[in-house]
């Protein structure tokens, strides 16, 4: 239990955004259809059915399933620098500004499959765009805390010059 206590508030967010987010692409519904069932003089005539579908079926899904993996990896990296002991590998960037792309790429690329097709959403879609804001907030949040909050080990140092 002390890895997560150890956890920065903005990691805290990007962990369970992400996590929340990742079974919300697969499960919740981002499409609904709906067919009223229409009576007339108590016969009824058709109707009463819905449809819906998840993030990665419909127009655009091509983003829909790359925001997918890239929240995956994301998640993935972000578990193996918090909760293990494993060195990974240096980049021409931080991990930290790593995260904070992944997590505005999954953004982004979610607000374009919309651009594909408007209309017909479920809840599943105000919920999955919902917390693809926040995993960005949260990054965002991360990048900014360790960097601002950081002291050095020996304490602040004073100037002797005067």
């Amino acid at each position: 239990m002390g890895a997560f206590q150890q956890l920065t508030r903005g990691d805290k967010i990007v962990g369970v955004a992400g996590i929340v987010l990742f079974i919300g692409m697969i499960a919740f519904p981002w499409y609904h259809i709906g067919v009223p069932a229409i009576t007339v003089e108590g016969h009824t005539i058709s109707g009463g059915a819905s449809y819906d579908a998840n993030v990665m079926k419909g127009p655009g899904s091509f983003f829909s399933i790359v925001a997918f993996i890239v929240l995956i990896a994301l998640l993935a990296e972000f578990a193996v620098r918090r909760f293990t002991s494993v060195q990974l590998p240096s980049l021409p960037i931080s991990w930290g500004a790593a995260e904070l792309y992944a997590a505005l790429a999954v953004l982004v690329l979610l607000v374009i499959k919309i651009l594909f097709h408007i209309g017909n959403f479920g809840w599943g879609f105000y919920a999955d765009l919902l917390l693809a804001v926040v995993l960005a907030y949260g990054a965002v949040t991360m990048g900014r805390g360790p960097a601002v909050s950081q002291v050095p080990a020996a304490g602040p140092r004073h100037s002797s010059v005067q």
